[in-house]
């Protein structure tokens, strides 16, 4: 497997679009990007990151917005943006996985990200669907995942867009604990975005709405109490603690004497 800060393989590119989109992949594996920034979390330190390019499609409009809890309610440019991620995975051995495992998919601002969850591991994507642009983006992600069990905590963050450095409108999806009923983005300004939570995942869009640096994801239980707040533009491989699994190994975070539980995750 190739390192993840080794170059994508070159495709048929114009002169010069394939420097440009490798300079691009590098700055956003080791920073945001001042727009559009697309920040894969778990994903970019997982597996290395495939850019590709293709033809131009019908693009979203700058309005349009969908969130999709599976498959079965994929808009037509969101569905046809999800068969353009499974194009440029089958083009790969990282991990084989079909529309049928898709968990969540959103799409805002000409772009569309997607997080597919198999047995034993996950692949995101992202794909940018920009008017009078080819469609380019990044499959990443891990066959065999050794903490796909487990969750640091009770939420556990996989994948984030956001068109400005630490905050302006954001997509996020990832998983959650049985313990989750609610989960709630707290923008910093004092307003708030409900995400939806199906399956053991959870996407939300802000649409329109911008969060600031120090927005929070918040979840409750089922009886509404609070059970864990958290930095959205956190690095999502940064703790202030370990977890350990219910055998006591840690499986997130530094190893130490004073780790937390982590949660188990069933889909």
């Amino acid at each position: 497997m190739k390192n993840v800060l080794d170059p994508p393989v070159e495709r048929d590119l114009p002169p010069g679009k394939a420097a440009r989109m490798r300079a691009d992949l590098m700055t956003s594996i080791h920073r945001p990007r001042p727009r559009t920034a697309v920040r894969l979390g778990i994903a970019t330190l997982a597996a290395a990151a495939a850019v590709v390019a293709g033809v131009a499609v019908a693009p979203n409009g700058d309005d349009v917005q969908h969130l999709a809890m599976g498959p079965g309610e994929l808009s037509p440019t969101l569905r046809q943006a999800m068969e353009q991620c499974l194009s440029w995975n089958a083009q790969t051995d990282r991990l084989p996985v079909s529309l049928d495992q898709l968990a969540v998919a959103a799409e805002q601002h000409h772009r569309a990200v997607a997080l597919f969850m198999t047995d034993t591991g996950y692949l995101t994507c992202d794909v940018s669907m920009s008017p009078g642009e080819e469609i380019s983006g990044s499959v990443s992600g891990e066959r065999d995942w050794p903490q796909r069990d487990w969750l640091p905590g009770p939420v556990q963050r996989l994948l984030l867009t956001s068109t400005e450095i630490d905050g302006g409108d954001v997509a996020v999806t990832g998983r959650v604990s049985a313990r989750v009923h609610r989960l709630l983005l707290e923008h910093g300004d004092g307003q708030t975005t409900a995400a939806r939570v199906k399956d053991g995942v959870f996407g939300l869009l802000t649409g329109g709405a911008s969060v600031n640096e120090d927005a929070e994801l918040v979840s409750y239980d089922a009886t509404g109490t609070e059970i864990d707040r958290r930095l959205l533009f956190r690095p999502s491989d940064e703790f202030d603690t370990c977890y350990a699994d219910s055998s006591g190994t840690p499986v997130y975070g530094k190893r130490g004497t004073d780790c937390l539980p982590a949660e188990r995750w069933s889909p």
